[in-house]
């Protein structure tokens, strides 16, 4: 969140949601952001292509070792060619300095936290956690900060991350309905207030488990969690490793035996947590579940459920991953909602994303697959599972829309819901 401040570009490759992150901190798409491909199939990087330009990218970075035959450039590049240069010359400046849309939802990104989960997944690996490099694919605050935002998505409703240095300085901007912390676990007392103070003036905010009960150096609260009197709860300050998640550890997965990722089951399946009846696992053992409570003009909720299996649900497909609404049922209830769709939309088209900017007095609309990704050190799609099939689609919007146009097919569509 700081070093977004100070630099002039960066390149990603969507390790962690980094694009999500970076596009937060990145006002009216000034900073140009762009991440790289190595092409592994014409298919991936098409996607790429696309998807990335929808989330504010600005271009790609390639590297071309096997990209010839020779001196004669291999037959992939008369599939991608057509793609980079529609994005690069026809979609991409309608982009420039367009202004992302959100939907009134911020989702805290708290840097101490991410840093406080670290430490808990090495405990698994102990001498051995030094070595280790896949961090951000199977790391317990990682993974619950993409089951959360994949959640949104594939409610419809859009989203920016707030970091801590901003809530620090000035709160919770007022422009936001809903707060959500994803595995906030380390919190400063400043934090605290702010996030109070968010709530008492009728703001939602939610929690999945265990928010604040570390400082932002990562100590134990003596007293308990920072927020638990937002919560209405009591996070006993004596807990140890056997009163959360599993029976012997403080993380939720024990990422020494599922180091090597093969399926978000496999990670995810062979604990000691206690997995509720909604298809995820408890945080606190003895702690009940989906706690509500009204504070001010504003509510609190404290899930006390881990989001992670969502990751697993997803990749299931539509009807397993309709058990995100014990979450999303309380964003939607403080206001946000979907206001554009796909109309009948089946399994053809699950997991699609669509994602909206405004410039000069429009709104940019892009309708993109949000594939299932393994970003790693050959660049930043991946996809899995990709879906190709071409599919006719018919959107529909809550209300009525002016002037619009197909800007792929350079066709004005009229007015209409």
């Amino acid at each position: 969140a700081k070093v977004m401040r100070k630099v002039q570009f960066i390149e990603s490759y969507d390790y962690g949601d980094s694009q999500a992150v970076i596009r937060s901190f990145n006002p009216r798409n000034a900073l140009p952001q762009v991440t790289t491909h190595f092409h592994r199939r014409p298919a991936d990087t098409i996607w790429q292509t696309w998807y990335y330009l929808a989330q504010g990218n600005r271009g790609f970075i390639g590297w071309v070792d096997k990209w010839f035959d020779g001196s004669k450039p291999r037959s992939w590049h008369k599939a991608v060619a057509p793609h980079y240069k529609e994005a690069g010359q026809k979609i991409g400046p309608l982009v420039g300095g367009a202004e992302w849309i959100h939907d009134g939802v911020a989702v805290y990104y708290s840097h101490p936290s991410l840093q406080l989960n670290w430490i808990i997944d090495a405990e698994s690996h102990t001498d051995t956690w030094k070595n280790r490099f896949t961090d951000a694919t199977i790391s317990g605050a990682h993974l619950a900060r993409k089951a959360w935002l994949n959640m949104l998505r594939d409610e419809g409703i859009q989203f920016t991350l707030v970091d801590y240095a901003t809530v620090i300085q000035d709160g919770v901007p007022a422009e936001y309905k809903v707060l959500i912390l994803p595995a906030a676990n380390a919190l400063s007392d400043v934090e605290a207030r702010r996030i109070k103070a968010f709530c008492q003036a009728g703001g939602t905010v939610i929690a999945d488990y265990m928010p604040g009960l570390w400082d932002q150096h990562g100590r134990g609260r003596k007293a308990g969690g920072a927020l638990d009197d937002l919560f209405g709860v009591k996070h006993d300050p004596n807990m140890r490793a056997r009163d959360v998640f599993q029976k012997d550890m403080w993380a939720e997965i024990n990422q020494d035996v599922h180091y090597s990722l093969k399926s978000y089951e496999s990670h995810l399946g062979q604990n000691t947590s206690i997995k509720h009846s909604s298809g995820f696992n408890k945080a606190v053992r003895k702690m009940g579940v989906d706690k509500v409570v009204k504070v001010g003009k504003g509510t609190a909720v404290l899930m006390n459920l881990s989001p992670v299996w969502y990751n697993a649900h997803r990749v299931n497909g539509i009807k397993p991953a309709a058990q995100r609404e014990v979450f999303m049922k309380h964003v939607k209830a403080a206001g946000p909602k979907r206001w554009v769709r796909i109309d009948k939309a089946g399994e053809e088209v699950f997991g699609y994303e669509i994602t909206y900017w405004t410039k000069g007095g429009r709104t940019l609309l892009f309708v993109v697959t949000n594939a299932e990704r393994r970003a790693n050190m050959l660049g930043g799609g991946n996809s899995v599972g990709l879906k190709t099939a071409e599919v006719a689609i018919t959107l529909k919007f809550d209300g009525k829309l002016r002037d619009v146009r197909d800007e792929r097919a350079g066709k004005n569509l009229g007015s209409g819901s």
